[in-house]
């Protein structure tokens, strides 16, 4: 696949040079020869229990909205209980996998639907009741979400409307996005409306509390809203003032909504920030097509010892391979 710009890589490329290569451009199989590849491409399947708590949430809400789009009468509870018992066979498979030994045969040749969690990989302590407590955090993001939709009439929304976007997939012919200069931009949203009027709705699901970490001169979400909405701008040709993008934050007792607005000013420092970004990454696989060999001056040659890490240590917490740079630096 050529080069994809998105804003979780755009995130991860500006705080670790080395995870962004790990995570796309090292040439990493399963059953590669190599054993630093073969480590490459297991650590790619961990994940770890806020984000693994988070893809919960997302796939059980996913589940009901679809299901209401289709005409088909459901309970948010319902679709929920069977995640539920999804996470506790989850958890119980990811125990048992990393107990046979961090690197062993078997874990390599664990199942590619197989949750591995990284807290259990590296055996890092956890509290006695971490999957009971895994499970309340989901059950509360679904109590709020469940008020927030009663509130927001979002069903008769999604019924009503002329077309619907319920988390579609990142990859082919149903995902969504936009080209800039011949780059593919992946937007990657919760639910998307188009009302029977001509506007469309963007929502995004937040498990957290709005936090405003600037970001380009912006804040992370306001980023990312704009990024949303440049996609029916650009590919349906909808004038922005037709556009809205919604963020929904479960992460306090009650449920809190931030709404964007996209301007044209706004529009072209979004697009002038795309563009900055996709012409580094387009250096970092310079480099990748190159086997890391990239000839400076003729004679310097950039490697991925080169490549820096991360600017803190925080960064490297949920980290999957967090375990690789900890070798090299010999801690």
């Amino acid at each position: 696949m050529g080069l994809v710009w998105s804003i979780s890589r755009d995130q991860i490329l500006h705080v670790c040079e080395r995870r962004y290569y790990f995570q796309y451009l090292a040439p990493a199989r399963i059953n590669s020869r190599d054993p630093m590849l073969k480590e490459i491409a297991f650590l790619r399947k961990v994940t770890n229990i806020p984000m693994w708590k988070g893809k919960a949430f997302h796939s059980i809400v996913a589940e009901f909205l679809g299901r209401i789009y289709q005409g088909h009468k459901i309970s948010l509870i319902e679709v929920s209980k069977r995640h539920i018992k999804q996470m506790e066979n989850q958890w119980n498979s990811s125990k048992k996998i990393t107990e046979v030994g961090k690197l062993s045969k078997s874990i390599y040749n664990s199942q590619q639907t197989d949750i591995i969690l990284l807290e259990h990989f590296y055996q890092e302590d956890l509290p006695q009741n971490s999957l009971g407590s895994a499970i309340q955090d989901v059950e509360s993001w679904i109590d709020r979400f469940a008020i927030w939709i009663k509130k927001e009439n979002i069903e008769r929304a999604i019924l009503k409307s002329s077309e619907a976007w319920i988390e579609p997939p990142t990859y082919g012919s149903e995902s969504i996005g936009f080209e800039i200069d011949g780059i593919q931009v992946m937007t990657k949203v919760d639910l998307a409306i188009l009302d029977s009027q001509g506007s469309f709705i963007i929502f995004d699901w937040k498990t957290s509390v709005p936090i405003g970490q600037p970001m380009y001169g912006i804040t992370q979400p306001e980023f990312q809203a704009a990024v949303y909405q440049l996609w029916p701008n650009l590919k349906f040709d909808k004038p922005l003032n037709r556009i809205s993008a919604h963020f929904l934050y479960l992460g306090s007792e009650l449920p809190k909504e931030h709404s964007f607005q996209l301007d044209e000013n706004m529009k072209e420092y979004t697009l002038s920030l795309i563009r900055r970004s996709i012409s580094r990454m387009k250096y970092f696989h310079q480099i990748h097509h190159d086997n890391l060999q990239l000839t400076l001056d003729g004679m310097l040659h950039l490697t991925l010892n080169d490549l820096n890490f991360a600017y803190t240590e925080k960064s490297c917490i949920y980290c999957p391979f967090k375990g690789i740079c900890r070798r090299e630096l010999g801690i």
